[in-house]
């Protein structure tokens, strides 16, 4: 969009004061800048509308007495990761993270002090473990085709693409991997489980309550989805364990129990989530019942090592990592960046959270993500990510059932929202 255009599509719709002729001009070439080097390059912009036009449009979609909100809001605020900068995450998770930790292992197998840097790199129990190192990506879009390209030193067969590969493939790495340590029983000694982002973390690891109940169909309430959803085949309730059942949760509990089975099958479900009786459900959990594990030593070191994690997800993930199998167990979660919970958009928080309550409509929630009100998982995050932007953001910047977000989000199976 042309300069002089924007400014007079903008100046046009918002109000004065604030925005007199020399802020709104300010604050234009400010945002240009931004726009020029990250904000149109958010790769599922449509042909023809960049970043302006849909500032515009998503301006446009605010009463005139909170626009300034939420312009504020995306002047301050909006963090966005671009493509470049997440290949520097790339380097910044190899070098500081990852070949840190090698390192201390190194150190410690061999005795030679942590300072010592160029002796522990020519240290063989360094360079075993550099070989006995296997790099797994959680999802594609962990950037892996990247992180080994920018790493040469990291052979091709101690990368997988996906964690559910064949089980022959995993036997090849591993006589790979005794030929090149000359060691008949060799297994990996270091799981780098690789991912670009994750803010609840839910997609990894999330508790759940199954109950078994002897009914050809259960038709789940508008006001459990996303908390409650029916396997017919196998004729399971699954409950999205979050804590205790709530009152609004419990009241739409009892209205669905209009049988014998599904009151007994309603009350398993509330007590178990009082007493915290729940499975674990997830990537992390399906790793750990692959083949893939065999191949990696019980007291291994295992670290999961996202581009970018959010603190919220960390201490989430954190209590629930001991219930994992070995070596999962142990595993430790080494981001290359972390979004702290300062930045999130709380209920309560100000200007910016009653925005988002007073503008949402429960039609873009659903079955998969139940309220969004402050993102997924009530995340409340001000983040974009150059390739798609987070669910777990507030909804107003990604979601097209909203109108006009500022970032739209698209899903590659269809749904409009998943994380």
């Amino acid at each position: 969009m042309k300069r002089e255009l924007a400014f007079q599509l903008l100046q046009s719709i918002l109000p004065d004061p604030p925005w007199n002729e020399d802020r709104l001009r300010q604050t234009l070439a400010d945002l240009r800048v931004l726009a020029e080097h990250k904000y149109n390059k958010y790769e599922m912009y449509q042909p023809a509308r960049l970043f302006f036009e849909n500032l515009y449009l998503f301006l446009l979609r605010f009463k005139e007495e909170h626009r300034s909100t939420a312009l504020e809001f995306v002047c301050r605020d909006l963090t966005f990761i671009s493509r470049d900068e997440f290949q520097q995450l790339a380097n910044i998770l190899y070098y500081d993270r990852i070949r840190q930790k090698q390192l201390d292992l190194a150190s410690k197998n061999s005795g030679i002090p942590r300072h010592r840097v160029s002796r522990l790199v020519d240290s063989p129990e360094f360079q075993r473990i550099q070989r006995a190192s296997l790099y797994v990506a959680l999802s594609d879009g962990a950037r892996i085709d990247y992180f080994r390209r920018q790493n040469l030193e990291i052979n091709n067969e101690q990368v997988l693409a996906a964690y559910y590969v064949a089980n022959e493939k995993v036997l090849d790495m591993r006589r790979d991997l005794r030929k090149a340590l000359s060691d008949p029983e060799a297994k990996f000694e270091c799981l780098f489980l690789l991912d670009d982002f994750f803010g609840s973390g839910k997609t990894l690891l999330r508790e759940a309550v199954l109950v078994t109940v002897d009914v050809a169909n259960v038709e789940v309430p508008k006001a459990l989805e996303g908390k409650l959803s029916f396997d017919e085949d196998k004729r399971q309730l699954s409950w999205n364990y979050s804590g205790p059942v709530g009152d609004k949760e419990r009241s739409a509990l009892d209205a669905l129990a209009s049988s014998p089975e599904l009151r007994t099958a309603v009350d398993k479900i509330k007590e178990s989530c009082l007493k915290r009786e729940t499975i674990l459900k997830g990537a992390l959990q399906k790793m750990a019942d692959t083949k893939l594990l065999d191949s990696v030593r019980d007291d291994a070191s295992v670290y999961l090592a996202p581009l970018m994690a959010t603190e919220y997800g960390i201490d989430r993930l954190t209590p629930l990592l001991s219930r994992l199998k070995p070596p999962l167990n142990a595993l430790a979660i080494i981001p290359a960046a972390v979004v702290p919970n300062k930045l999130r958009v709380l209920p309560g928080a100000g200007p910016v959270a009653e925005l988002s309550e007073l503008y949402y409509d429960p039609k873009i929630g659903d079955e998969h993500t139940s309220d969004v009100t402050f993102g997924y998982d009530g995340c409340g995050l001000p983040v974009v990510l150059h390739h798609n932007t987070p669910n777990n953001s507030l909804y107003f910047l990604w979601a097209r059932k909203w109108g006009s977000p500022l970032f739209a989000r698209y899903e590659r199976h269809g749904r409009e929202s998943q994380h």
